[in-house]
């Protein structure tokens, strides 16, 4: 396990972090190999859990690059009729509120394949994709939605508001919980936007996931234990 006192909280900066779990070394997700590929080590990377007591943000240790990690990414949005559909409401829901127009601009950061932003197009309102995983991105700007693909951090913010491109609304769907410098794509969303500017920020429950499985792999183990017992 790394250990927990060179590394500081990536929320607060605070140090002293408590350890909550080890999972060893695993390769990354959705880095599937390619037949020439599985004769070759396979890179695995540190997945220790840790606990801020300052901010009590939970957090892993390991820094994985994020053109590693994003540059290419097998995961597209659209795959998912529930997200279509999830996406098909909460745009409506927003132009509405909003009383978005054509003078408008939408901005979604890791926009995927531009399942979200492609229900503005159609009503007409313009919107921009910031979407690192440049395949992904390539699929998006095919389909006509504009895309940059980039890492959205603050310097690109500042960027997009020196030509013109403020946010009206900016979409942040299941973002803080990938990156590593959260600071940097919270002060960018805050850069992009006006002050009356809506963000929308949604957030995984990932934790709560991690808890409910352990406890169900610890119930199955208990089982299975319970059974070698009762043949032995």
């Amino acid at each position: 396990m790394m250990g927990t006192k060179t590394f500081v909280c990536r929320s607060c900066g605070g140090s002293d972090l408590k350890h909550i779990l080890s999972l060893g070394k695993t390769p990354l997700a959705n880095a599937l190999l390619t037949e020439k590929e599985l004769a070759l080590p396979e890179k695995t990377y540190p997945l220790d859990l840790v606990f801020c007591p300052h901010c009590t943000l939970v957090q892993i240790t390991e820094t994985v690059p994020p053109e590693e990690l994003f540059s290419e990414y097998l995961y597209f949005s659209s795959f998912s009729d529930t997200v279509l559909e999830s996406a098909r409401a909460l745009s409506e829901r927003i132009i509405g509120s909003q009383h978005l127009d054509e003078k408008s601009l939408v901005v979604e950061v890791a926009s995927n394949d531009g399942y979200l932003l492609k229900n503005y197009i159609a009503h007409g309102i313009p919107v921009l994709g910031v979407e690192p995983a440049k395949n992904i991105a390539q699929v998006a700007s095919e389909r006509g939605i504009p895309t940059l693909a980039e890492f959205f951090d603050e310097s690109l913010a500042k960027r997009l508001v020196a030509e013109g491109k403020q946010a009206d609304v900016i979409h942040a769907h299941n973002v803080v919980a990938h990156v590593a410098d959260l600071h940097g794509v919270v002060a960018g969303i805050h850069n992009n936007t006006a002050a009356y500017a809506l963000k929308m920020v949604a957030a995984g429950y990932r934790f709560v996931t991690l808890a409910s499985d352990s406890r169900f792999l610890a119930a199955r183990a208990a089982d299975e234990v319970a059974a070698v017992r009762k043949t032995g």
